[in-house]
């Protein structure tokens, strides 16, 4: 039995000297954190998207996208809004051309459409003011030419235009 034993011993000890090739190698692994949930991921991806210079090509290409046939695209303003996660807007006319609209363009994809019944002016003077809000001329039902602005205000789901002529 001893014998037996020694044997085992033996064995065991000379596969554990042959498995020892005598180089040492050694590994840091990172200790794993906690990915952000998904809802923060994409919020992250937004406002990175929503910082970057965007070009009137992509901006007009969002609102393709999301464009109706009847609709004519009349000027572009590119911006950086990163507190609604807003890079352009597109001053559009409808196919009756009695009704003009503006589509602000989100770097997420989205395009949030507001209109107004009015008639665009021959030169609209499209620009952006800043905090969401555009202005642009329309004509009146008297013919006079007149100020419009519009404004978006986006608090999490919920979406608020605001059409004032001044």
């Amino acid at each position: 039995m001893k014998r037996i034993f020694a044997l085992f011993l033996s064995a065991l000890l000379a596969l554990a000297l042959a498995g020892c090739g005598g180089e040492t190698t050694s590994a840091s692994v990172a200790a794993p954190t906690a990915a952000p949930p998904a809802s923060e991921q994409s919020e992250s991806a937004s406002q990175s998207e929503a910082a970057r210079t965007w070009t009137e090509e992509e901006v007009l290409e969002l609102y393709e996208a999301g464009r109706e046939e009847t609709w004519e695209m009349v000027d572009c303003v590119t911006f950086s809004d990163q507190a609604s996660g807003l890079v352009g807007a597109v001053l559009f006319r409808n196919g009756d051309a009695r009704t003009a609209g503006v589509a602000f363009l989100g770097a997420d994809g989205f395009c949030r459409m507001g209109g107004t019944d009015a008639q665009l002016a021959d030169e609209p003077e499209f620009e952006y003011l800043g905090d969401g809000e555009v202005s642009f001329k329309v004509k009146g039902e008297d013919g006079k030419v007149r100020s419009h602005t519009m404004s978006i205000t986006i608090e999490g789901n919920n979406v608020t235009f605001k059409s004032v002529d001044k």
